[in-house]
């Protein structure tokens, strides 16, 4: 039953505004100011195969705020690597632009044109741990859906994104020291007055990085990368079960698109075979609509097939007694599912020009907490 409303930020735009506007510095800075949770999170898809992302995650559910690093790093052919640490205390510089906790580091330049990353909380455990740094430079302008706040009850949820940059990477995974560049993405998340697990009782999140299929192999490069990002949830049934969207088209390094209408369908549902008691989908269909950023109509249909299993969280299992004591008496189990698709296709649609066919490689999240 319902109680409570929900309402989006593409639905408070008024006819005659643009129903996407360009992030502000002031978006992508530390809010940590209710009860919510917080995520810097940077994705990458590196030309030598490797995926994953890096986060710093902030969460106050009691009377105390949890840090924690997350991290997730897969090289086709190797076993995933999935690391989650406490990262104890959150220091924030006065401006936002640089920021860390034990065992990851992050750092923006004044006018966000570039991020400096240093991961080293897998090795500060382990010496078979991950450590890696990154530079991340942006080749795009941000964007937000509106003002980028979804209403939900009495709280919010935002997202603000800096779509598209170009990335540099040298580290070590599975033994092996790598040093690579590719494309990546960067998205700041808060929800504030609002447990996280009321936003939404189901997530899909995908990035997908490829070239126009008429592209020699050649030719193809992180220079002359497309991508294509969606970050779906619905709200749970006590809220509306309302979809909440943001996506994003991006073609050699500059938004193409922002998408504000992305419908979700799931097929093809097999039960988990790890234990988590989901069905978990073998197809999933997304479609996107919006805007070029010259007022074109798009659209944006990827067709997917994650297959191949990269790690599923247990997200009970992961968090500090305290909140999962909390949590589990509200939710049954909140798990996550990552997965990759290494023959990924994406059609794009643009108002009076012929549609294309993008290939490549996608990062799939699904997260349910029902």
């Amino acid at each position: 039953m319902v109680h409570k409303k929900t309402i989006t930020a593409a639905s408070l735009v008024q006819d005659g505004h643009p129903m996407a506007t360009q992030s502000v510095l002031a978006d992508f800075a530390w809010k940590r100011d209710s009860t919510g949770s917080e995520t810097q999170t940077l994705y990458f898809h590196l030309e030598n195969g490797c995926v994953g992302f890096v986060q710093i995650a902030w969460v106050f559910l009691t009377l105390k705020a949890t840090i924690e690093t997350n991290a997730t790093f897969f090289v086709p052919g190797h076993p995933c690597v999935f690391e989650t640490h406490n990262g104890h205390n959150l220091k924030v510089a006065k401006d936002s632009l640089g920021y860390e906790c034990k065992g990851l580091q992050m750092s923006w330049n004044k006018d966000h044109s570039r991020l400096s990353v240093k991961y080293t909380a897998g090795r500060e455990r382990k010496a078979s741990g991950v450590a890696a740094s990154f530079e991340f430079v942006r080749k795009s302008d941000g964007y937000k859906i509106g003002d980028g706040k979804n209403y939900i009850g009495e709280g919010t949820a935002a997202h603000y994104f800096y779509p598209a940059g170009e990335i540099t990477a040298q580290g070590e995974i599975n033994g092996a020291k790598f040093e690579s560049k590719g494309s990546a993405m960067f998205i700041h998340a808060h929800s504030a007055n609002i447990m996280p697990y009321n936003v939404g009782a189901e997530w899909n999140m995908i990035f997908f990085v490829g070239h126009p299929e008429s592209m020699p192999k050649d030719k193809r490069n992180a220079e002359s990368a497309s991508t294509y990002h969606v970050l779906q949830y619905e709200t749970p049934e006590s809220y509306g079960s309302v979809n909440c969207s943001n996506a994003g088209l991006t073609q050699e390094n500059k938004l193409k698109a922002v998408l504000w209408d992305t419908k979700v369908e799931h097929h093809e549902l097999t039960k988990d075979e790890n234990g988590s008691g989901y069905d978990i989908p073998k197809n999933i269909i997304f479609t996107s609509t919006g805007k070029t950023v010259d007022g074109k109509k798009a659209r944006v249909v990827f067709d997917a097939r994650p297959t191949q299993r990269l790690h599923d969280i247990d997200v009970l299992h992961e968090m500090p007694f305290v909140v999962r004591r909390l949590v589990q008496a509200l939710i049954t189990k909140p798990f996550v599912f990552e997965r990759y698709e290494e023959t990924a296709k994406v059609r794009v649609e643009i108002e009076g020009e012929e549609p294309y066919v993008l290939e490549g490689v996608a990062f799939h999240e699904l997260t349910l907490m029902k």
